[in-house]
């Protein structure tokens, strides 16, 4: 089910007033886990119901392993066994994703033979489920929180009740891993950020400013900006043999609109998954800090999908030494953390190539500020601020083609096409360019203008103002949306 969609808003109208009811206290917690329950089961089945099967699955078996994991905690001597209890569900957990994500392209490595083709069909043929990337990264987050005692004591003594009482930690722990706002393309929360808010929640504790900022804003984004660019930058699909006769303008009118919508499209998706979790009562984190502003790579994943990057960094990179042991060791960390995240992102090489890449930029970065070592800490000069934005901009920029081409060779065939001298102007996608990516360009230009012109900021949000852009927003969705169409994150 889509945010973007009439079923959804059907879901919303039906859930939101059943789930303020005012019930007793001590049953109305039960009821609101209940119904949120209910309702995501319904978003995430509503094209597949077969779906469920897997993700219930999920749910019970880690609930299984979190209480086996505080019941050896317990234990003056169970330490060893908790943590046995911690890796087997890690293991798990991943061993079903790789299943349903990555044994196609696992037995692709394989010598040809060695496993039968009509084998190597049937897993290829296998649908890959809605969102699986992000539910299986919250049941990660789960154990690994509760193995470090990173929830409350109060939470563990819930989560670790046996008998009658696994039944209401059970609906805990499915609340956190299928909350629908970002059950399918996040924002990835941990599960210490996210199971102690579970409580009665009440009406006016609503802090519906927030809501219209987030909904409006996101819906904003992906209805209006988001489709209409995707109109547009869907000829970059047309196949390598016209992608190598087209205009370079043309091909880099495209190709900025694609990371205006791709931007645009997530960006949207999780402003809208923020406004929908303060609605009940959960606060999810932010996911975008006005990436383009970016002016090096490294400072690009500090602003772009914020979950994800502190994700990796808390349960992969420093785990796995982080800079704690050695340059050699720092780079081989930052290149087998992008490479994962690269595969996180879809079972393709050209997947793990956009991680990769993204690795050695960071890991050159960081060889470059350790080799001018104090000179990084002083305030850079608006010339190399500027050079700085522009290659990362374009470096970001290209490295979007993995996301977007269907094969390599496509890839190849644009740069030929980039490399010609062909002078066409075209048109219609430069007026799409500025009539859609324009907003992307303004809301950067206020993040700018929030991050070093703090008071003129503070002069331009008057509730007026805001409440005029709002109404403007909503004008150009409801007079101009593009053709609807799912987010992009939904195929990771």
């Amino acid at each position: 089910m889509l945010f973007n969609s009439l079923p959804f808003l059907v879901l919303l109208a039906v859930t939101l007033p059943l789930y303020y009811l005012p019930l007793p206290a001590r049953w109305s917690r039960v009821w609101q886990v209940l119904l949120l329950l209910g309702a995501s089961a319904v978003f995430y089945a509503w094209e597949e119901p077969r779906l469920l099967i897997l993700l219930g699955f999920s749910c019970v078996m880690n609930a299984v392993l979190v209480e086996r994991i505080i019941h050896h905690q317990r234990d003056p001597q169970g330490a060893p066994a908790a943590k046995r209890w911690m890796i087997g569900g890690v293991i798990a957990n991943l061993a079903l994703l790789a299943f349903f994500k990555y044994a196609g392209i696992l037995l692709g490595l394989l010598p040809h033979g060695v496993v039968p083709p009509e084998a190597v069909k049937w897993v290829k043929s296998i649908p890959l489920p809605i969102g699986i990337s992000f539910y299986t990264f919250h049941a990660l987050s789960l154990l690994i929180d509760v193995h470090r005692r990173h929830v409350s004591e109060e939470t563990r003594e819930r989560l670790g009740l046996q008998g009658a009482g696994r039944v209401s930690s059970m609906k805990d722990l499915s609340l956190y891993i299928i909350f629908f706002p970002q059950l399918v393309a996040g924002p990835i929360v941990k599960a210490k950020n996210f199971i102690d808010q579970i409580r009665e929640k009440l009406w006016r504790d609503i802090n519906w400013v927030q809501v219209r900022r987030y909904l409006i804003t996101g819906y904003f984004l992906k209805i209006y900006v988001a489709d209409n660019l995707a109109e547009q930058t869907a000829m970059l699909t047309i196949g390598p043999k016209a992608l190598a006769e087209t205009a370079p303008v043309q091909l880099m009118a495209l190709l900025y609109g694609y990371g205006f919508q791709i931007f645009a499209d997530f960006a949207g998706y999780s402003l809208i998954a923020i406004g929908l979790g303060i609605m009940f009562g959960y606060r999810l984190p932010e996911n975008f800090d006005f990436p383009y502003l970016s002016r090096s790579i490294t400072e690009f994943w500090r602003r772009w999908h914020l979950s994800l990057s502190a994700w990796l960094r808390d349960y992969l990179y420093i785990p796995l030494g982080g800079n704690r042991k050695g340059s050699g060791r720092t780079y081989l960390n930052l290149f087998l953390v992008m490479f994962l995240g690269g595969l996180w992102h879809g079972a393709e090489w050209k997947f793990a190539l956009w991680g990769t890449l993204h690795g050695v930029f960071l890991a050159v970065e960081r060889f470059l500020t350790r080799r001018r070592g104090k000179l990084e800490d002083q305030p850079a000069s608006p010339l190399h601020a500027i050079a700085g934005w522009v290659y990362t901009f374009h470096a970001v920029t290209l490295l979007w083609l993995t996301f977007l081409m269907p094969d390599m060779a496509s890839i190849g065939a644009f740069f030929k096409g980039l490399a010609s001298a062909k002078l066409s102007i075209p048109g219609q996608p430069l007026f799409a360019l500025a009539m859609y990516g324009g907003p992307v360009i303004a809301y950067h230009a206020w993040g700018w203008i929030k991050e070093h012109r703090p008071l003129s900021a503070a002069r331009w949000q008057h509730p007026l103002v805001e409440a005029s852009l709002h109404a403007m927003m909503v004008f150009l969705v409801l007079t101009n949306p593009g053709a609807p169409r799912g987010f992009i994150y939904f195929q990771f």
